[in-house]
């Protein structure tokens, strides 16, 4: 139960990311770099991170800066790798906020520039909101491609006017079919449950596994200023932990009923870490990870069997109960 809060309190846990209210999140819209005129030097790369929500500029051994929204300074990285921010530019403001919903009233239109150093790789990654959608409803597309809007952000790259543009894109949702993939392990953890305890026992734990797999691709998939709390690793070793805790009672006389509770306790991580990631089976777009097949056929199992090692749990404990 201890480890169970302790995931729980876990949750807000996020990096701030440069200027930006936003996280990478499980979305329906994408957007896509279609070109970069002129054509930039060898060592800098401009690319956008989590589906919409960050752009990320990499300059080695190149000066570059990016524009704001009024055309002032807002990000400059030195030849050197010095990555600064302006905090007197109006943009920094607004990105506080994934739709600039913030008071800009205080901020005074081209403010003698105030830069803060806010890295030293030659690495800026920051919020833009010309290249997503400013509302927290879905958009909707203009094209049969699913284009939504078309995008520009200027940039000096190397003393030469750059012009990064791209296109907003509305994905279509995966099918409600994914959620299918939980129903034969939900039947197999039934079957287990009442005939093969130790085996039982042990589809809880691979269920665990399969999630720990899932949570740390989708972790290890992302740069490091974009990850977010990893929510899918965190339950999922938990829940793998007290699998392991409860098949190690199981094998020990007499220790039935507490092996009984483990499981069920760690079939309730199981189901909760299904309930807060239940928006990636879904999503068109699932942070940091690649292969998006393995996460919607792991969060329909884990909850599936989760579920089953809940009732089992509760059933034999009260059935036990004098």
């Amino acid at each position: 139960m201890r480890l169970f809060v302790g995931l729980l309190s876990l949750l807000p846990l996020a990096p701030a990311h440069l200027g930006s209210g936003d996280s990478v999140q499980p979305r329906n819209t994408e957007s896509v770099i279609t070109s970069v005129a002129p054509a930039v030097p060898d060592g800098v790369k401009i690319e956008i991170v989590g589906g919409d929500t960050f752009v990320r500029l990499t300059a080695v051994g190149v000066r570059a800066e990016v524009r704001g929204y009024d055309d002032e300074p807002y990000l400059r990285i030195s030849a050197e790798g010095l990555v600064e921010v302006n905090e007197s530019s109006v943009t920094a403001v607004l990105n506080g906020d994934r739709y600039g919903n913030v008071d800009t009233s205080q901020m005074k239109p081209n403010a003698v520039p105030k830069w803060r150093t806010i890295a030293t790789n030659g690495i800026a990654m920051w919020h833009d909101h010309r290249s997503h959608w400013m509302s927290p409803k879905l958009p909707a597309a203009i094209d049969d491609k699913g284009t939504v809007l078309n995008w520009n952000i200027p940039m000096i790259i190397a003393g030469q006017r750059t012009l990064v543009s791209g296109t907003l894109f509305l994905r279509d949702k995966a099918s409600m079919a994914w959620w299918l993939a939980g129903l034969p392990a939900v039947v197999i953890a039934v079957l287990l449950s009442l005939f093969r305890r130790r085996a039982f026992f042990a589809i809880v734990l691979a269920a665990s596994l399969l999630g720990v797999v899932a949570g740390f691709m989708e972790y290890n998939g992302l740069p490091d200023d974009a990850r977010i709390t990893p929510v899918m690793l965190m339950f999922s070793a938990g829940s793998a932990v007290i699998a392991i805790a409860s098949m190690a009672r199981l094998i020990r006389p007499g220790a039935m009923h507490i092996a009984v509770s483990l499981n069920a306790g760690a079939g309730a991580a199981l189901v909760v870490c299904g309930f807060l990631t239940a928006n990636q089976v879904r999503a068109s777009y699932i942070p940091g990870i690649d292969q998006m097949w393995i996460a919607r056929i792991a969060i329909p199992i884990m909850m599936g069997i989760g579920f089953v090692s809940v009732i089992d749990g509760v059933t034999r404990i009260v059935r036990s109960a004098p």
